[in-house]
């Protein structure tokens, strides 16, 4: 009789879990699935630190640097990155710093200025401010001492990422001289146009 007892009891407890299984298992069969969904739009931004910059004047005796270097800080969340570009007024139709009294361009070309040959380019550099990836410099604009890249009339790469970024900056430095026969003059200008573009 004991042992008839104890078989009865291990037989309760069993037909409950698997009642409590059956229980559960339909719940869950009958539970429906959510999809939650996105979309995250494409931005691309860029500002200038300073939207003037000066020579001073410019004399035969020596390769002028511009004050202030102006930063360009771009930001974008492209997948493939993107990109800082510039193109220059000029002068004529050609890139250049022009001064309208005189008629005159000291052109801008890819060249180791020096003083007394009249020339006029920029450099390009990046720090260490902003995060995400990181900014490649065009060979053209990666240059040091007096050696400058020439601007032309066209859009041009300055510096381009691979993956998004956030204010991460290109440092450019604008250098020129002149010659002997450079016309006198007080208007000499040039106005450079930068863009950020998103890769596709």
């Amino acid at each position: 009789m004991p042992k008839t007892k104890n078989v009865l009891i291990v037989i309760g407890l069993i037909g409950a879990v698997i009642f409590i299984y059956n229980f559960w298992s339909a719940d869950l069969v009958l539970g429906d699935d959510v999809t939650v969904s996105a979309t995250v739009s494409e931005t691309v931004s860029c500002a200038a630190s300073s939207t003037t910059t000066a020579f001073g004047t410019l004399t035969t005796s020596a390769v002028s640097t511009s004050t202030p270097d102006v930063s360009l800080s771009m930001s974008c969340n492209y997948a493939p990155g993107c990109t800082l570009k510039v193109h220059d007024a000029g002068g004529g139709g050609n890139p250049g710093l022009y001064s309208t009294t005189a008629t005159y361009l000291v052109t801008s070309t890819t060249a180791t200025l020096s003083a007394g040959t009249a020339g006029y380019g920029i450099q390009a550099s990046t720090n260490a401010n902003g995060s995400g990836g990181t900014l490649t410099i065009n060979p053209t604009y990666d240059k040091t001492g007096d050696n400058v890249g020439g601007l032309t009339i066209a859009d041009t790469n300055i510096s381009s990422s691979t993956e998004p970024i956030a204010s991460r900056e290109t440092v450019v430095k604008h250098k020129a001289a002149i010659s002997g026969l450079t016309k006198a003059a007080t208007d000499y200008a040039d106005t450079l146009t930068y863009s950020c573009t998103g890769n596709t």
